[in-house]
């Protein structure tokens, strides 16, 4: 048997309103909750949205008189731009008046092209010949201003100024002002630090063989770039570089320098050809071998002077440093033979052996043509010649 309880009005009424009370509680909770997350989404959102309106920049054309250059005013607005994609991408020029000249011309800066290609081995060094010919693949008198020429590098300095371009003392007539330098040069080894004391030439040269005719000594600076800078007199040019021995064999250098001409093999003398009034004082202690004297040079009286007998072999890479200059100025020629010993040379009219010149490249059929033109009567081994190409 069960005994149930049965609630009065009163207190059935208490219970309904209680109940009303917590259903409204809850939502108005929930309403808040909803709320609150609402507020902290738009917090952290809402600015990514956000965005300012577009500067759309309208050029208005200005009142100028006949002699003043017209120049555009330039007004910033702020404009909305367009909600659609498509609008969006469209880009207006907005004018207020019409103008017959005025054209708008915006504040980029574009940088000028550049046609310099950097110093890569295999494209030469930019497109200037800076006054030398540039010849590609040869020499041309002084040297090409192609790295890719293969050729020996060289730079000009100027024994009569300081590196900053200063004037220092040099006297023309005397013969000592030239050579004390030029032999402190060698007994330095021709080193950067011994070189740079003195002017330099702004452009560089690459020379694969040595065969300048004689001519005038202002035709030196000039393949330099530094004729302006650089006066006639009292010039050195210094190539240097690194070659490889061909075939292996016994070699000697020969040739004539006017005014100066030496040549070093691992830092050590084997060939100074000099003018004969310098000649005693540059080669020092240094003495050519047989047959120097025998034979003439192709200037005028002046004879060919014989260097060392070297032995190299085949794919001995070494050390090279050739040096060439001009004392007083007036006129300049220089040449440069290499002879393998126990090879049968042709002979010219006075019996002397016709050698090759000292080549770091083949020497093309154009230049082979020039350099027998320009040295007339003179011959020279186009045949056999040994290739000592630069490391």
């Amino acid at each position: 048997m069960s005994i149930h309880a049965t609630l009065s009005p009163q207190v059935q009424e208490r219970l309904e309103a209680q109940k009303r009370n917590s259903t409204l509680v809850s939502i108005i909770l929930s309403l808040l909750t909803v709320a609150l997350i609402a507020l902290l989404l738009a917090f952290y959102l809402l600015p990514q949205y956000i965005k300012a309106p577009d500067v759309i920049i309208i050029y208005e054309p200005v009142k100028f008189d006949e002699e003043q250059t017209p120049t555009p005013k330039k007004i910033s607005r702020s404009v909305a731009k367009p909600s659609s994609s498509a609008a969006s991408s469209a880009r207006l020029l907005l004018t207020t008046t019409m103008s017959d000249t005025a054209v708008p011309t915006p504040d980029i800066d574009v940088p000028n092209p550049s046609f310099e290609f950097g110093d890569g081995n295999d494209f030469g060094e930019g497109w200037s010949n800076g006054g030398g010919d540039g010849v590609v693949g040869g020499s041309g008198n002084f040297g090409s201003t192609h790295r890719s020429s293969g050729g020996l590098e060289g730079t000009m300095y100027d024994f009569k100024k300081k590196r900053n371009g200063e004037d220092v003392p040099y006297e023309i007539a005397n013969p000592s002002e030239f050579v004390e330098r030029a032999v402190r040069l060698q007994k330095a080894d021709f080193s950067e630090s011994s070189l740079s004391r003195y002017f330099r030439a702004p452009q560089s040269l690459f020379l694969t063989h040595l065969a300048i005719p004689f001519s005038n000594a202002e035709s030196g600076p000039s393949f330099f770039g530094a004729e302006k800078e650089i006066k006639p007199s009292g010039w050195f040019v210094h190539y240097q570089g690194r070659i490889t021995v061909p075939r292996s064999g016994t070699y000697r250098f020969s040739g004539l320098g006017d005014d100066y001409l030496v040549l070093m093999l691992k830092g050590r003398m084997r060939l100074a050809a000099c003018w004969s009034d310098i000649q005693p004082a540059i080669a020092e202690r240094w003495e050519p071998t047989k047959p120097t004297g025998e034979w003439l040079g192709p200037f005028g009286n002046m004879r060919l002077v014989y260097g060392d007998w070297v032995y190299l072999s085949e794919g001995e890479v070494i050390d090279i440093d050739l040096a060439i200059g001009e004392r007083p100025g007036g006129k300049v020629g220089f040449i440069l033979h290499v002879e393998e010993k126990d090879v049968d040379y042709r002979k010219d009219s006075q019996g002397r052996p016709i050698l090759p010149l000292f080549a770091t490249a083949p020497i093309s059929h154009e230049e082979k043509q020039r350099i027998t033109s320009e040295f007339g009567s003179y011959e020279i081994e186009w045949e056999n010649t040994p290739v000592f190409s630069v490391k």
